[in-house]
């Protein structure tokens, strides 16, 4: 890694050791810091928490004062039951877990949670620039070790920006020696349809040289593979491309991300699964044609991601109200369709209803591609 590789990740990567300290001191002066920390702990006082941030000397120590609590609730008070599969078989100490996204926030954050109830690192999590809407979400992004996923800019700062996360991904991981968790595309899926992107994949090979194979070889990937009973933000989701289709674009407002954060801590999730599995290089046919081999990787991490997707009743209620059919009445009741059809009263309107349906019927489809 050359001195200049180097100085460009500045802009991109986690807080160094002093600028932690530094980030920690202004925090102690931030309003808005003081009222979105009493958000999540309404008994803290200004002073307590305060002096919490006094403590806290490293990122590590930011995250498990201010962050696990937050993650514990939601595992506690928003879903039935939540189980990880795969971790703790997991040979090598540093990762890149490339993840289905479909929560902005748990995705990574009930990574974590175990690594620390386990006694390992955290990782490091990427974070797209249109997140930091303010100096306090950097503060405490950068404070979580985010790295941040520039996104905008011309075609040729886009193609440098990419060039930039691809060699800080490959340096984290063969030279930092920790682990990074990334989502399979830009932003989380909207309609239930979990795919890698080939940009993605595209963007990963732009450091390792011309072995495609090593060069992935080499990054220890692991795949990440969430599932959720109820779907984090469904609605939004579901109004979002609904405005897509009928306007061709949907402006997000300021806080509109932040918003969703929280609704994902708080929203009933019913049963959730977190299951890791190793990528498998020989597992992949490589013909050294670079658009075919990365199209080949993506759907390996696609199928280890439908392999482990756990579908729940909701997945087959749905399919059974969208198609009008009973095919998978054997997997639920009556009652529990009653439920899930008081659940989607909420739909504002009949194209959002059968949107959110698909959401739910979307994982179905892809567990039929790999049977």
């Amino acid at each position: 890694m050359t001195a200049q590789e180097k100085e460009d990740f500045k802009a991109i990567q986690p807080y160094t050791d002093q600028q932690v300290l530094e980030s920690l001191k202004w925090l102690e002066t931030s309003d808005e810091f003081i009222k979105g920390i009493q958000f999540f702990y309404p008994k803290w006082s200004e002073k307590e928490i305060v002096e919490k941030l006094k403590m806290c000397k490293t990122c590590s120590d930011f995250q498990a004062t201010f962050v696990l609590a937050v993650i514990d609730k939601s595992i506690d008070k928003s879903m039935n039951s939540f189980e990880i599969v795969g971790l703790k078989e997991l040979k090598k100490p540093n990762n890149l877990y490339i993840s289905n996204h479909r929560d902005i926030f748990l995705d990574s954050a009930l990574l974590q949670n175990r690594l620390y109830q386990t006694g390992r690192n955290f990782t490091e999590i990427s974070l797209g620039d249109n997140l930091i809407v303010n100096e306090t979400m950097l503060a405490v992004a950068k404070l979580n070790t985010m790295f941040t996923v520039l996104r905008s800019g011309n075609k040729s700062e886009m193609l440098s920006n990419v060039r930039n996360l691809s060699n800080y991904l490959r340096y984290s991981i063969t030279e930092k020696k920790v682990s990074s968790w990334i989502a399979q595309k830009n932003g989380r899926t909207k309609d239930g349809d979990d795919v890698t992107a080939p940009g993605f994949i595209k963007m990963l090979l732009l450091s390792g040289g011309d072995n495609i194979k090593e060069a992935i070889r080499e990054l220890n990937i692991v795949v990440s593979t969430i599932s959720y009973e109820y779907e984090p933000c469904a609605f939004e989701k579901a109004n979002e491309l609904s405005i897509i289709e009928k306007e061709g674009t949907y402006k997000k407002r300021k806080f509109e991300n932040i918003y969703s954060l929280v609704n994902g801590v708080k929203d009933e999730k019913g049963d959730v699964r977190l299951v890791f599995e190793e990528l498998n290089v020989d597992n992949i046919h490589f013909v050294n044609n670079r658009k075919k081999d990365v199209i080949s990787i993506a759907k390996e991490i696609d199928r280890i991601v439908y392999k482990n997707y756990q579908l729940r009743k909701t997945n087959y209620i749905a399919h059974d109200l969208l198609y009008n059919d009973n095919r998978y009445r054997h997997h639920y009741t009556q009652a529990e369709v009653a439920n899930f059809e008081e659940y989607l009263a909420a739909a504002s309107n009949e194209d959002i209803y059968h949107r959110l349906l698909k959401i739910y019927v979307s994982p179905i489809h892809n567990k039929e591609k790999e049977e």
